[in-house]
């Protein structure tokens, strides 16, 4: 129902799904108000502009994939390799849950907001740079494990791109066979950097 009251999470959450499918560029304010069921004046009251929305989205998402990715990874298993292992498991199966995979919405918005404005960029980068120190830190802790030779950072920095790439083009050729070949390569390029590949 619009024009109900509405709390900031709930506004971010009604329109974060139309936002990653059509961009933050894509979608006009009337459509946001809309599909957030708030009017205008609650929609305003909680951000000053369609800016403020999207560096809200950013941190939303962020703290999302934080709590039900990479947080619960150390429930999962004490070994930090296992941890990142898992993590590829968990965002293959979240995006294969849906018939469409429109990719990762963090790096959607690279494209769709990077050469925007430059608090975006800044914004975005912060928050990969967060996204890849969680694998280097699992690496750090379990560089007992990998190869004299590997730099954790290094390989976090590979593990995340080629993860943003297969997101990327999962979104493109939507078929989920493409996208599962592609989180293989991810954990192939783990399993390379490891003493003795796991079974």
């Amino acid at each position: 129902m619009v024009n109900r009251k509405r709390t900031r999470e709930d506004i971010l959450e009604a329109v974060l799904a139309s936002v990653h499918r059509k961009g933050l560029n894509g979608i006009g304010l009337s459509e946001l108000f809309k599909v957030s069921g708030a009017s205008s004046g609650s929609f305003y009251h909680y951000f000053a502009s369609k800016d403020e929305l999207g560096h809200a989205l950013i941190d939303f998402d962020w703290h999302r994939l934080k709590t039900r990715l990479i947080d619960p990874a150390a429930d999962y298993s004490a070994d930090p390799i296992a941890q990142i292992f898992w993590m590829i498991d968990a965002l293959e199966a979240r995006h294969l849950q849906t018939a469409d995979c429109f990719g990762c919405f963090l790096g959607n918005l690279v494209v769709d907001l990077a050469e925007y404005n430059p608090s975006f960029r800044e914004h975005l980068i912060a928050v990969f740079e967060q996204w890849q120190q969680a694998f280097a830190s699992r690496l750090a802790l379990g560089k007992a494990q990998l190869k004299a030779e590997v730099v954790p950072e290094a390989l976090a920095e590979e593990l995340l791109t080629v993860i943003q790439g297969v997101l990327l083009l999962g979104r493109l050729y939507q078929q989920p066979d493409r996208l599962k070949s592609g989180f293989n390569q991810a954990r192939q390029l783990l399993s390379a950097a490891l003493q003795q590949p796991p079974i």
